[in-house]
């Protein structure tokens, strides 16, 4: 189950965690379910807050300084992971990582990590479908190259 994965990889990496966060809208049932089976609290963060209502961005009891760890599904440029971190750390949360289920490892996503100074832990990586691919014979090994080249540089692997 992929939730006992998530929760696995939040216990042995991040130890302290004390709040469970999912990003919106693909986060938020796996890590409601990881906080579940770590007996922890959970919450969630919307792309940008609500018109109406309470216009909360954050859902979830989340106290400053709090150790939290944010759940999102797939990660590719990064982008949408990163703007939870913000505004999680903008309401004080103190921000251990990330944990996705599928990262595609690309370029613009490692440097907006590190500038961002957040790690991030996958289940798994597009290198490692690819290498799954070849082995069971869904795609040739000369494949794997280009959907890699698609990886390292997508604004211009079509070129060549």
């Amino acid at each position: 189950m992929i939730e006992e994965n998530i929760a696995m990889a939040i216990d042995e990496n991040y130890p302290d965690c004390e709040i469970v966060m999912g990003t919106s809208t693909g986060g938020i049932a796996h890590a409601a379910l990881a906080a579940n089976l770590l007996g922890m609290p959970m919450g969630y963060v919307r792309g940008k807050a609500k018109d109406h209502g309470r216009t909360n961005q954050i859902e979830g009891k989340l106290e400053k300084g709090e150790k939290t760890v944010v759940v999102e599904d797939l990660i590719s440029t990064g982008g949408s992971v990163l703007e939870t971190v913000e505004a999680l750390r903008e309401a004080g949360a103190d921000v251990l990582g990330i944990v996705s289920i599928f990262n595609y490892g690309m370029n613009e996503s490692i440097a907006a990590f590190n500038k961002a100074e957040v790690e991030v832990i996958s289940l798994s990586n597009l290198d490692a479908l690819v290498n799954v691919a070849v082995r069971n014979k869904y795609i040739e090994f000369g494949q794997r190259g280009k959907i890699l080249n698609f990886r390292n540089d997508p604004e211009h692997w079509y070129k060549g």
